[in-house]
């Protein structure tokens, strides 16, 4: 009878701990409204300091001096960026170099992305991704959202690695995704963490229902660039471009259509939504399906975190 009533109890359990579980993988996230009330620097969305590193180092030449180790400035910081740039032409003969000085202006900015996207990208391509991971956990400001940022991009970069199986994308794109809930934590309105949230979820099959919450995100991310007309980032025209992908990965082929060409309207030189209301619904269908997966995990484009877009201009 003891058994039994154990037995019993063990079961409800597990019953009860399979149904928490299913709801918290499908219930819909909580997110703010967007309202003009909020102040533009709440989406985190000023590159300024990013796009004056960039020009600093193309003003300092092709070939600039290395700064002295350890770095004690952030004009060392600078220079020490900059001349790990002006090495990105030596290929990876150079590439230990590279991400030396790099990682030495990050310990000193770690809130600069100029500085620390191509560290992130460096140390990805020689395969060093879990030791980049490593790094940024060591800095003193190790919660800052922007290094919490790259560790998410980072976990997606390895998602590029060949011999990574498709049980183990899962993991790592959910893995970037709690990364990222930790920012948004922190701040709800972060625009890029919800994007990159928000596109993480794209490339999941659609029979594992998480393209509800990609659709949650990007609708955001383009209610933002609603409410800011008078801004246009790089990043607006790529909300637009997911957002009708993921509708259209749904299966709500008249909304998604209507998304591309509203951003069409708005970006009419922008590729990718030309390609896609020029192709008609059927080629476009096929667009999606090629490039975000459908009932498989896709491998996101290699080029999909690679934030310098942002200010290389």
């Amino acid at each position: 009878m003891k058994k039994s009533i154990v037995l019993t109890a063990a079961l409800i359990i597990v019953i009860l701990a399979a149904l928490w579980a299913y709801m918290t993988w499908t219930s819909p996230y909580k997110l703010p409204p967007v309202s003009s009330d909020v102040p533009w620097t709440s989406y985190q969305l000023d590159f300024s300091k990013e796009e004056k590193s960039f020009r600093n180092a193309k003003a300092l030449g092709e070939k600039p001096e290395p700064p002295a180790l350890p770095l004690t400035s952030e004009e060392a910081a600078e220079r020490a960026y900059a001349y790990a740039l002006s090495l990105s032409k030596d290929g990876d003969g150079k590439r230990d170099e590279r991400i030396r000085y790099l990682q030495e202006a990050v310990k000193l900015v770690p809130r600069n992305l100029a500085y620390s996207t191509p560290l992130r990208r460096e140390m990805a391509a020689a395969g060093q991704g879990e030791a980049f991971v490593q790094f940024m956990d060591g800095l003193k400001e190790a919660d800052l959202p922007q290094v919490r940022l790259q560790k998410a991009m980072s976990l997606v970069d390895r998602l590029q690695e060949p011999t990574i199986g498709t049980a183990s994308l899962g993991q790592l794109s959910y893995l970037s995704i709690e990364v990222l809930d930790k920012v948004l934590e922190d701040n709800p309105y972060d625009w890029m963490a919800h994007y990159a949230r928000g596109v993480n979820n794209l490339y999941w099959p659609v029979g594992l229902q998480r393209i509800d919450k990609s659709i949650q995100d990007l609708a955001f991310c383009v209610a933002v660039a609603h409410s800011f007309a008078d801004r246009s980032p790089v990043l607006w025209p790529k909300a637009y471009t997911a957002l009708g992908d993921a509708l259209v990965k749904k299966g709500d082929m008249k909304e998604g259509m209507q998304v591309w060409k509203d951003g069409l309207k708005r970006f009419p030189e922008h590729e990718e939504l030309k390609q896609r209301v020029q192709a008609g619904n059927r080629q476009a269908e096929q667009i999606v399906a090629k490039e975000r997966g459908m009932e498989q995990f896709q491998r996101p484009a290699p080029d999909m975190t690679d934030f310098s877009v942002i200010w290389n201009k």
